[in-house]
């Protein structure tokens, strides 16, 4: 399935748990470019993200931008396996709660698609 989404020219990105692209990168075979486009991002733990390019014509919509070269089956990948991320130090003092969202904080266009307009 995530092989499928890969190839398709107008999925730009998938993420995906760490442990999901290590698979994937032990298991592919034949053409591996596909694997690029998968990668490992917090919280994915139980389900993936698929990010598609801009619609033809959207001036406002921005793409992903290109991922690093190579399939991303590296050191990059075996980062989110060292120690720093598996057994990360406690914070010294609490995080602070980040501000809610609010339609203000979004570009215009979402304005429209909300107010179904």
């Amino acid at each position: 399935m995530v092989r499928a989404a890969a190839a398709d020219p107008q999925v730009e990105r998938i993420f995906v748990n760490a442990a999901i692209k290590k698979a994937l990168c032990r298991e592919a075979q034949g053409d591996r470019s596909w694997l690029a486009k998968v990668r490992p991002y917090w919280g994915h733990d139980y389900h993936m993200h698929v990010r598609l390019g801009c619609p033809n014509g959207s001036a406002e919509c921005k793409g992903q931008e290109r991922p690093e070269s190579g399939e991303g089956c590296g050191a990059e990948l075996e980062w989110w396996f060292s120690d720093e991320v598996l057994h990360p130090k406690p914070d010294t003092e609490p995080a602070k709660p980040k501000p809610p969202m609010t339609l203000a904080d979004l570009p215009p266009a979402c304005a429209t698609v909300l107010g179904g307009k």
